[in-house]
């Protein structure tokens, strides 16, 4: 009688009306504005209390078909009132086992379960008055965290095409990747991404994803490409040449292609000579390429690892240059000649 009493009292819960119901976790309250939409392809279903999530949302992602029938992402994310219009702070980030917190103030803050591909985020009213903010740190910041740990590598690269031939151009920040890649993009080549690629972890092959949808740079680039002068603006902060694509009528952009040549930048202070490639090997290949940041709970570091090895399938270099035009055709003619 006792275990059937308790299974009753466990499996049926009181005939309370919700809203006379004590919530002092917040965790009733309603999230009327549901979106699905699809970064590098991958569903995302976003649920919050405010449309202007959904807006700024939209403004990254937006553009992006489905390409993977995965089970959406989830992302929650819950707005409260705030007297201030001031830009919060910049969130701290940190990871234990399954979890990982972004933690800007008391009043903006999220919580990824890495595990199981879901975040739950608390802003202010001021984070939204801040919409760079808002995107950078809260939206994707969350949602990369969850592709990365469910379904692909992240590497520090940028990504062009020619004639169908996915190039990566792999460096340290400052190593030149975005501008080589705007330099190619203006000599007719298909752009993919100009500082982080996508790599999808669980198909054969090199599949590369990308965000065509920007140019970001230093603001040093507007003395190599002048058509870039004056739009220099403040992001997270930081002086910033931000381009997007859709300005620029004479580039081609695609938004996934197949790696065929790894290139690792090398810009010569001084010239020395033409531009040269040089073959590097697949040990100074996966410490250039691979990292993980991730709790080591996580089991998705095999997954991730071998991902990233089958780049190696492909031909590898260090390019040594100084002048865009030279190492572009370089690189054309290494190309054509496969």
């Amino acid at each position: 009688m006792y275990a059937a009493a308790l299974k009753r009292i466990s499996s049926d819960p009181p005939e309370i009306p919700p809203a006379h119901l004590p919530d002092p976790l917040g965790a009733s309250i309603p999230l009327p504005h549901h979106h699905v939409l699809f970064p590098f392809g991958f569903p995302v279903q976003i649920k919050t209390n405010e449309l202007a999530i959904i807006r700024a949302a939209e403004l990254s992602w937006a553009a992006f078909p489905q390409r993977f029938r995965e089970a959406p992402l989830q992302l929650r994310v819950v707005v409260s009132d705030s007297s201030s219009t001031r830009r919060p702070p910049t969130p701290v980030v940190r990871a234990q086992a399954n979890l990982m917190t972004m933690i800007a103030d008391s009043q903006n803050f999220a919580c990824c379960d890495l595990a199981n591909g879901f975040c739950f985020a608390n802003l202010s009213k001021a984070a939204l008055l801040h919409r760079d903010y808002l995107r950078y740190h809260f939206l994707e910041g969350s949602v990369y965290a969850l592709l990365d740990t469910q379904h692909v590598v992240s590497v520090h690269a940028a990504c062009v095409a020619k004639e169908g031939h996915g190039v990566l151009f792999v460096g340290e920040s400052g190593a030149g990747k975005s501008s080589l890649a705007y330099a190619c993009a203006r000599r007719g080549w298909t752009y993919i991404s100009d500082d982080a690629t996508r790599l999808v972890r669980r198909r054969p092959g090199r599949q590369a994803l990308g965000n065509p949808q920007n140019f970001r740079f230093r603001p040093a680039v507007t003395a190599l490409f002048p058509e870039l002068r004056g739009r220099v603006k403040l992001r997270n902060g930081k002086p910033t040449v931000e381009v997007r694509t859709e300005a620029l009528s004479h580039l081609v952009t695609a938004q996934e292609c197949t790696v065929d040549y790894l290139v690792f930048l090398d810009r010569r202070a001084q010239p020395d000579g033409p531009p040269r490639l040089v073959s590097v090997s697949e040990e100074e290949c996966l410490r250039g390429l691979y990292t993980s940041p991730w709790p080591p709970e996580l089991s998705v570091h095999q997954e991730r690892f071998t991902a990233v090895e089958r780049l190696l399938k492909a031909p590898r270099f260090r390019m040594n240059y100084l002048e865009f035009d030279p190492a572009i055709d370089l690189l054309e003619q290494t190309i054509l000649q496969g």
